[in-house]
C-alpha cells in the first residue's frame, strides 16, 4: 500500500512546480522515515534537512515549521481517505476500512507516534482529521436550520473516541488480528450505539 503520509497530492504543470513538488516530496518522505525511526516530538528541522538533502532556505520556502510539514502530511492522508470513502457510496463510515489498512501497512510509524504518551502532536492532528471525516460522513440529511446539532456532535465524538482507542490498543498489543478483522469488530461495536445516538433529540 502506498503511503499517503509521504505522498504529495498536488499536481505540477511547470518546471518550477516540478521542482517545488520534488522538494516537498523529499521533505514528506524524510518526515515519514524519521517518524518511523524516532517518533515526531524528538525530530528537528535539521534532522529533516539532513535526511532530505536540502537546505534550510528551501525548507522555509515551503513550510514555516515541522508542525506545518506534519499538517501537510496529514492533509494528504485525509485526501486519500476521502477518495476511499467516495469509492464506497452509501456505506456508513466508509473511510475506516482504508484507515485501518493504512495503519496496518505502516505499523512501525503508528507504534512510534500513537503508543508513546509523549507523542501528542501526531495524536492531536490525526484526531482532528478523524473528527472532520466522521462529521462529514454523519452530517448529510441532518439540517437543523442553522442550529447546532448536538446529537451529531456527540455521535462524532463517540465514533472518534472509539476509533482512536481501538487504534491505540491495536498498536500497543501483540495480536495477530488483521486490519479487516479489527475493522469488522470496530464496526460491530460502534455502529449500534452510533445509530441510537443519531436518533436522539438533544
Amino acid at each position: 500500500m502506498p503511503s499517503p503520509l509521504a505522498a504529495n497530492s498536488n499536481p505540477a504543470n511547470t518546471a518550477t512546480d516540478s521542482r517545488t513538488r520534488r522538494s516537498r516530496d523529499r521533505l514528506l518522505g524524510a518526515l515519514f522515515e524519521l517518524m518511523c525511526e524516532r517518533g515526531y516530538e524528538r525530530l528537528t528541522v535539521q534532522n529533516l534537512l539532513d535526511r532530505a538533502g536540502i537546505g534550510r532556505a528551501t525548507f522555509y520556502a515551503h513550510f514555516d515549521s515541522k508542525d506545518e510539514l506534519l499538517a501537510c502530511s496529514v492533509a494528504n492522508l485525509r485526501a486519500w481517505l476521502l477518495d476511499e470513502r467516495a469509492a464506497r457510496p452509501g456505506q456508513r463510515l466508509g473511510f475506516t476500512e482504508a484507515f485501518f489498512g493504512h495503519v496496518a501497512a505502516h505499523r512501525q510509524l503508528y507504534q512510534m507516534t500513537v503508543v508513546r504518551e509523549s507523542e501528542l502532536s501526531v495524536e492531536h492532528k490525526i484526531r482532528a482529521m478523524l473528527m472532520e471525516l466522521v462529521r462529514a460522513d454523519l452530517a448529510p440529511g441532518r439540517s437543523r436550520h442553522g442550529q447546532p446539532d448536538a446529537a451529531l456532535e456527540l455521535s462524532t465524538q463517540y465514533v472518534v473516541g472509539a476509533l482512536w482507542s481501538t487504534l491505540a490498543w491495536w498498536m500497543a498489543t501483540p495480536t495477530a488480528w488483521t486490519a479487516a478483522e479489527i475493522h469488522a469488530l470496530f464496526l460491530r461495536m460502534t455502529l449500534p450505539g452510533l445509530e441510537l445516538g443519531l436518533q436522539a433529540s438533544l
